[in-house]
């Protein structure tokens, strides 16, 4: 074969390039140990994004769960594309547990972001050491109750299913305003849309049907109300 006619050098898809790193996932569940979860998200698949984890136990979540609201932020307003991997930020697990504190590697192909490497270390055991500390030194100093203590970022929700993200998406939108449901005007209406598109939730099948049920109006309402927030006619 000369130069001219070489063959060009197949490419593979997105999904199976992020596939190949599951047995990463493997190594570093076994290598940090059972209370740090580490987790392979597909985001060509949003609502069954994880593709390999393990220590599942740490959050509930399985394979075939759905991407974090973290992630759906970040794909939405495209967060991440100024850096590689976030840091130390706090995680909700799917039954409530606040003690964990996470990290994500943006897998990227060509600069678009294709996959997710997290990892989630349970902090339970280094809370309750905190804790007990703390109550050994509050008999030695007193501390100002008048100082605000530091403000932390909203954390992430490792949901285990497509209904729990959705449901927990639309309460926290719902619960911005200040009046209910059956007495929402329009403004109220938009807001709540405005916020949810914000945060990535229409990347998510069913999204719009669910919101429409949650707001008492139309599929068609909820898609020009889209169309209003995102500047077009």
């Amino acid at each position: 074969m000369n130069g001219n006619n070489e063959e060009p050098i197949p490419t593979i898809p997105d999904s199976d390039y992020v596939a190949s790193l599951k047995p990463l996932v493997d190594f570093l569940g076994v290598a940090l140990g059972p209370t740090v979860e580490i987790v392979l998200h597909d985001v060509t698949t949003l609502d069954a994004s994880v593709i390999a984890i393990a220590n599942g136990h740490v959050s509930g979540r399985e394979i075939g769960s759905p991407a974090t609201d973290l992630l759906l932020r970040i794909l939405r307003s495209g967060e991440a594309e100024q850096r590689d991997y976030i840091t130390g930020y706090t995680a909700l697990s799917s039954t409530g547990t606040s003690n964990l504190r996470s990290s994500t590697f943006f897998i990227r192909r060509e600069k678009k972001i294709v996959g997710a490497l997290c990892i989630n270390a349970d902090q339970t055991l280094l809370k309750s050491l905190e804790s007990l500390t703390n109550r050994i030194s509050a008999s030695y100093f007193t501390t100002d109750a008048s100082q605000p203590k530091d403000k932390e970022d909203k954390p992430e929700v490792l949901s285990t299913s497509i209904a729990d993200i959705t449901s927990s998406a639309i309460h926290s939108a719902l619960a911005t305003r200040s009046v209910d449901v059956d007495h929402y005007s329009t403004e109220d209406r938009l807001a709540v849309v405005k916020l949810l598109d914000d945060d990535g939730y229409f990347q998510l099948k069913g999204s719009v049907a669910d919101l429409a049920s949650a707001l008492e109006i139309s599929e068609p309402s909820i898609y020009r109300y889209l169309r209003q927030v995102r500047g077009q006619n």
